[in-house]
């Protein structure tokens, strides 16, 4: 019998992360796949139940360790929502200005990373360079290149320095330029076409049915993008299209995130010029300095009181990299989240694998899972 059961991982240069592809083979055609989760799982979501709000947000940059920032943002909407709090209008946009810097800075680590798993070195290298440019922007106003820590709930730690918009602009110009170099090297290779067209078909159909979204589902033809059917933030006053492709397949999902980059670049450029001719605070007044510290200021009779909320429940959604992310926050009043919940695209789209694996070659596997922007990270918390 010439069926076997092969590992690809857990620790494999195909995964990008700590994950287990189990592939069912006849020779080199892929006839079944069982994704397994589980290598690095650290319970934040219970963790969250034990952590006063704002701590969380430390726990948020490291669910995603390409997308931290979307990660605070998701989260804070809907501690926000729970806890009755509204942001100043100046940290709305800031908070949209970190989302798409870091769908920037995530595309460009997935093209880096993916070109590798198609064959190409050169793009890799450049994908890197260009990265470390958005990552410099990040430090001059958070302090760090990979984790933040920068949201708050009720805005964000700090406003933005002076010197921010103009070195900003100089580093969007250039990636706009670097932009074409990407599609160059790709579109004009014949090794990336042989590797990823017609690969890794998953149709509109289906991707609804599996509840798959973000790039994957955009090149399927479906043009849902949650910062249009639902904005959030402030994404109702901005412009820009929902990238889109046809193809279904793997290099329709390039095509999606290379335009995804374009229109990322824009929205960062409209919301500097708003920045620019609106000042104002970034963090809503009245709020204790550190949110949800666990006690209030000493009373008359000198003991310590404990700090109360209005009970509430919030759920948000944003379009994060990958695709669509939720959270849930259920506010009981005291200083710490009752429960906290949140939906990963990344779980999905792996879990849907079967769905655009069987039927092809096991060299196919590398460009067809690259093309899925894994992050472990948030999908097994």
């Amino acid at each position: 019998m010439s069926e076997m059961w092969i590992n690809m991982g857990p620790q494999h240069p195909m995964t990008h992360g700590l994950w287990n592809l189990r592939v069912k083979i006849d020779g080199e055609m892929i006839l079944d796949v069982d994704p397994e989760l589980g290598y690095l799982h650290r319970g934040i979501e219970k963790i969250s139940e034990d952590r006063h709000y704002n701590e969380i947000i430390t726990l948020m940059d490291r669910c995603c360790y390409v997308a931290g920032i979307a990660w605070e943002h998701l989260y804070i909407l809907a501690a926000e929502e729970a806890l009755h709090i509204e942001p100043p209008e100046r940290a709305r946009f800031i908070r949209v200005l970190c989302e798409e810097m870091q769908r920037i800075a995530s595309h460009i680590m997935w093209y880096a990373a993916f070109v590798q798993d198609v064959g190409l070195m050169t793009p890799f290298l450049y994908g890197m360079r260009d990265r470390d440019l958005v990552l410099d922007l990040f430090q001059s106003f958070t302090g760090g290149r990979l984790t933040y820590e920068y949201m708050r709930v009720g805005g964000v730690r700090n406003d933005l320095p002076s010197a921010f918009p103009a070195q900003c602009r100089k580093v969007l110009d250039w990636l706009m330029e670097k932009f074409r170099e990407y599609d160059q090297l790709c579109l004009g290779s014949a090794i990336f076409h042989k590797r990823c067209d017609n690969l890794g078909v998953l149709k509109a159909g289906d991707c609804v049915d599996l509840g798959v979204t973000g790039p994957m589902l955009r090149s399927a033809g479906v043009r849902r993008d949650l910062r249009k059917d639902r904005p959030y933030a402030v994404y109702d006053q901005l412009e820009f299209d929902v990238a889109h492709a046809e193809t279904s397949d793997v290099t329709g999902r390039y095509l999606v995130r290379m335009e995804e980059l374009r229109q990322s670049v824009r929205i960062v450029r409209q919301v500097l010029d708003w920045l620019d001719r609106n000042p104002g605070p970034v963090l809503a007044a009245n709020l204790p300095r550190w949110m949800g510290a666990p006690y209030a200021p000493v009373g008359r009779e000198g003991y310590l009181l404990k700090r109360k909320y209005a009970k509430g429940v919030g759920l948000s959604a944003i379009e994060e990299p990958h695709g669509e992310a939720a959270a849930y926050v259920v506010n009981e009043g005291g200083e710490h989240p009752y429960r906290v919940k949140f939906r990963s695209p990344v779980l999905i789209n792996i879990s849907a694998a079967k769905n655009y694996l069987v039927g092809y070659r096991v060299a196919d596997i590398p460009p067809i899972m690259g093309s899925v922007d894994i992050c472990v990270g948030e999908c097994d918390r």
